[in-house]
């Protein structure tokens, strides 16, 4: 804030405020004496009544000290000038020049980074009801010390009071509004915003950002939506002409034929996970339709919530029309997402790991590995292949491992094993000591033994190189497709060597190459199972409708029960008829320092 603007402002405020009272008093004598036909003395008498304490100017004691905090304020010595501002305040709490003192300690304090004081008295000099052109310099100065403490939401409410101040110089607010929303990275805090301050310079902005993200990735329909809610609503703001030709960068094309749902996390703690499913969901469009004249992909923001993204299936559905949705991605919003689009009867594939309660001709169809199908693999692996009779268990305390080991004690009864030994960790553990040496000194087992561990990479890998420290020989260690990641081999090192994990996709495959390819020119990096899976059920929709051309929900969801002999790269083949997958997973084990696919 420029300092020269704050002094040239002091003696302009005082002057102002008293020839407005003057003003003000005289004229209403004047009236008076009209009405009473007073008399000079009586007039006099009167005035005193009206202005009995006329304001005395400062002492020469007060004023040094002002102007010794003014000089100060102007070279930058913030703390001294605020220690001449706080003596002239307790000395002379009365003084003409309390306000503008106090307006000039909060500079001060905001420079001096002590911004709950500077917000403190700015309050308390709004309490004073000062002049418009005073007031627009607090909000500003109240704004300012809110940003600087990131309560954006407090600082667009300062700077939007500003903005309702007429008379007053208004571009310094847009300024800063513009820049503190143009700062924000979140669409849920973005969205936040724009619902808080709907109507308002900043909610329209936030709105303008959000269009700006959804055309950046592709999302071109919900950019245009919000942009002619912008028009609507916003068409008198400096940034209509910003959203126009944003509209018109848009190129404007008939309705494809065909409008697909998109239903992922976007904000939250699992936005990067939707984010990387969005690029491989956009990537098999693509391949076929790089210019959007066939498909219309809606995307909608599950949120990360149950409720979210069951209304989202609702809006998709009956607002937009969609034929089919791919999503949800996240397995707490997989069960209400799936009964709502079963009951308005249109087909959904979720990408949740989620076992859903399917039925014979339900809508819902699932792509994703199923805890049950990894531990059906790598259990008939280790018996049937290996010839392993008698298993180990050690899991994380958590649901997630839990559901891991029941199921595999299950299978491994089933097929005629044996699960001797169960050890469990907590989630976030890094030592692996005594959990180690307990399980030893707990078995008596044959020299052919396999233990299943169902965690990260990360936490394998720290338990097979602490495993690897204690010379332990002769385990076949056993694993799920969260093994597969760097993990695994940078911490494991020589400990990760034999072990053997079962997953979808390994982007080290020759079968995948083309796609591998495809991807990391698209978006310079390599593919995980998460985008093999996502890519795998888009581009079925593609083939499907490109060959079949279903024209109605309900011919969709019978084209996709038909589908059977479909060659994915994470293994999808088609659907069972009450939706499941019908896929083959691959067998992926560590040699010579590398992951490779073990031959069938």
């Amino acid at each position: 804030m420029c300092l020269s603007w704050v002094m040239g402002s002091m003696w302009r405020s005082l002057i102002a405020i008293c020839q407005q009272s003057i003003m003000s008093l005289l004229s209403t004598l004047k009236e008076k004496r009209k009405r009473l036909r007073l008399s000079l003395p009586l007039l006099l008498f009167l005035l005193q009544g009206f202005y009995p304490a006329w304001p005395q100017a400062p002492s020469l004691e007060e004023t040094a000290l002002f102007r010794e905090g003014g000089v100060l304020l102007e070279k930058g010595d913030f703390q001294k000038a605020l220690w001449r501002f706080q003596q002239l305040v307790r000395s002379y709490p009365r003084s003409p020049l309390l306000d503008e003192t106090k307006f000039r300690m909060a500079l001060c304090y905001t420079e001096l980074k002590r911004h709950q004081d500077a917000i403190r008295i700015l309050k308390e000099l709004l309490d004073r009801l000062p002049p418009p052109d005073r007031m627009i310099q607090i909000f500003t100065l109240l704004g300012d010390n809110h940003t600087r403490l990131k309560e954006r939401v407090q600082a667009l409410h300062w700077y939007g009071k500003g903005l309702f101040l007429p008379g007053q110089p208004h571009e310094e607010l847009k300024r800063k509004i513009r820049e503190l929303i143009e700062s924000i990275e979140s669409e849920e805090e973005l969205a936040r915003i724009e619902t808080t301050f709907r109507g308002t310079y900043g909610g329209g902005y936030a709105k303008l950002r959000l269009a700006k993200m959804e055309k950046a990735r592709g999302n071109h329909p919900q950019a245009q939506k919000i942009l002619m809610e912008i028009g609507k609503d916003y068409s008198s703001m400096d940034y209509w002409v910003q959203a126009k030709e944003l509209s018109e960068e848009i190129p404007f094309r008939t309705r494809p034929r065909y409008a697909i749902g998109i239903l992922l996390p976007l904000s939250g703690p699992s936005k990067s996970f939707g984010e990387r499913a969005w690029q491989a969901i956009q990537l098999a469009f693509k391949e076929k339709d790089r210019r959007g004249e066939i498909f219309s992909l809606i995307l909608r923001d599950s949120k990360g919530n149950p409720q979210e993204a069951e209304r989202a299936v609702e809006e998709l559905i009956k607002g937009e029309k969609v034929m089919v949705i791919l999503g949800p991605l996240l397995s707490l919003n997989a069960e209400r997402a799936a009964k709502k689009a079963q009951q308005l009867k249109v087909p959904m594939i979720s990408f949740s790991q989620k076992e859903i309660s399917l039925e014979k001709g339900d809508f819902v169809f699932q792509n994703s590995i199923t805890p049950l199908q990894q531990v059906q693999t790598i259990a008939s692996f280790g018996i049937q292949q290996l010839g392993l009779r008698t298993f180990g268990i050690l899991y994380p305390n958590s649901p997630f491992g839990l559901h891991f080991k029941n199921l595999f004690k299950q299978e491994v009864t089933r097929l005629g094993g044996k699960v001797s030994g169960i050890l469990l960790y907590q989630e976030d553990q890094t030592d692996f000591q005594q959990e180690i040496q307990g399980f030893l000194k707990s078995q008596n087992l044959p020299k052919k033994e396999a233990l299943f561990i169902p965690d990260s990479h990360h936490r394998v890998g720290m338990i097979l190189s602490q495993m690897g420290a204690h010379g332990i020989k002769g385990l076949t260690f056993l694993g799920i497709h969260t093994w597969n990641g760097p993990g695994l081999l940078s911490i494991g090192g020589r400990g990760a060597e034999g072990v053997v994990f079962v997953d979808a996709f390994s982007s080290e495959d020759p079968k995948v190459k083309s796609f591998v390819e495809g991807f990391q020119k698209e978006y310079r990096r390599k593919p995980e199972t998460l985008e093999a899976l996502c890519y795998d059920g888009a581009k079925l929709l593609v083939e499907l409708i490109l060959s079949k051309s279903p024209s109605t929900p309900q011919e969709m969801k019978e084209e996709l029960l038909r589908v059977s002999d479909y060659r994915g790269v994470s293994g999808l083949m088609g659907f069972s008829e009450n939706g499941t997958p019908i896929r083959k997973l691959t067998l992926y084990s560590v040699k010579n320092g590398k992951i490779v696919p073990l031959s069938p």
